[in-house]
């Protein structure tokens, strides 16, 4: 009895206790509830807010890419005797891009600016008779450019069936004659694969200071029977690389020579010249009695021999004309420069017109420029 009734007061004294506690229970029930929803929202929400500064970034980052900056055009002006003219002002000339004139911005006179160049000399079978030619010419032209400063600055790169680079860039004449001395004459021809090696793999990451010109000087008769890539994509590799091509031909009086028609649109194409210093040499017309050109080489000149006498005079003389006139070229250019009002996103070539008011002149420069970010 005693124990029965001693849990009946106990559950008669609970009964108010847990009314009164029940409304407290309930309510931090709730609290929990709503803390647990908002800690889940706001981990849902988490991965758009990490997202939502890169989607803002977005618009500057590809108005970026896309914005040309100052575009600098090297160039030389001659008269009609061929003579280099040196001194015109900004104000003789004009530029355009795609038609449209811009405003010149920059302008520098005829100066030794800074230059990157690459020899590129044919040493496959095609050349063998020439090759003593080309080697000589590559020297010369090595002692009348570099100037034993980092602005001028070269290398010697030269290939059969392929190219390798027999000196890198470097500020030494004496460099280029060392590694010239060493070549020998053997294998097939790949001139357009050895053209876009020089430009995209050296040129292109040419050592600085500053912002370089890039030219590359090629010494061949302009044959190809090995390249893996055609003349059309040379060209477009030399544009895209900002590379002006120079081009001496090997090619001799009288000789059947496709590759010089090779040689004429590499440098027309990317604003350089050709230099045929072996084509209409007086004496070897003399030595044949013939006016018309034939077959003629070297071994056949039947009066004069290769290395002696007049023939080897003429060939000296005009040999280092041609090689004078590339480096009166590349030492003497003007500069003009501009910010495109064109900063369309396009990918492709702006056409260059650079004019004067000087009449009588003529100027040689590239012919636009890929508007690459």
């Amino acid at each position: 009895m005693y124990t029965r009734v001693l849990t009946n007061r106990s559950r008669r004294g609970l009964r108010p206790l847990f009314i009164l506690c029940l409304p407290l229970l309930l309510l931090l029930t709730g609290v929990l509830q709503l803390r647990g929803s908002q800690n889940s929202s706001a981990a849902a929400q988490s991965p758009q807010t990490a997202t939502k500064p890169a989607d803002q970034k977005t618009p500057e980052t590809q108005t970026f890419r896309v914005k040309v900056n100052e575009v600098q055009i090297p160039f030389t002006v001659y008269d009609k005797k061929g003579s280099l003219v040196l001194d015109l002002q900004k104000e003789d000339f004009q530029v355009f891009e795609d038609g449209v004139e811009q405003d010149i911005r920059y302008f520098n006179g005829p100066a030794n600016l800074p230059l990157r160049f690459g020899l590129l000399l044919d040493t496959s079978n095609s050349t063998r008779a020439r090759l003593k030619f080309e080697k000589e010419a590559a020297m010369q032209l090595g002692y009348y450019v570099l100037t034993d400063t980092k602005e001028q600055q070269g290398f010697l790169m030269v290939f059969d069936h392929t190219p390798q680079v027999l000196q890198d860039f470097t500020t030494s004449a004496d460099d280029l004659t060392t590694a010239l001395d060493k070549l020998d004459a053997s294998g097939g021809t790949a001139l357009f694969d050895a053209i876009i090696e020089a430009c995209e793999k050296k040129l292109v990451a040419s050592p600085g200071p500053g912002l370089p010109r890039r030219v590359l000087v090629v010494f061949s008769d302009g044959e190809d029977n090995l390249s893996k890539h055609s003349l059309e994509q040379t060209v477009q590799a030399a544009l895209r690389s900002d590379v002006r091509i120079f081009a001496v031909s090997a090619n001799g009086y009288g000789q059947s020579a496709p590759g010089e028609n090779v040689l004429k649109r590499l440098v027309e194409e990317t604003g350089g010249r050709l230099y045929s210093p072996l084509e209409d040499l007086p004496s070897a017309a003399f030595a044949t009695g013939y006016e018309s050109k034939h077959q003629l080489y070297e071994s056949q000149n039947s009066v004069y021999t290769p290395g002696t006498g007049q023939y080897a005079s003429e060939l000296a003389a005009a040999m280092t004309k041609a090689l004078e006139s590339i480096g009166d070229e590349l030492t003497h250019q003007y500069v003009i420069g501009y910010i495109p009002k064109n900063q369309g996103p396009e990918y492709k070539l702006r056409a260059i017109d650079i004019r004067t008011r000087r009449k009588g002149v003529e100027i040689r420069t590239k012919k636009g420029y890929y508007a690459v970010p």
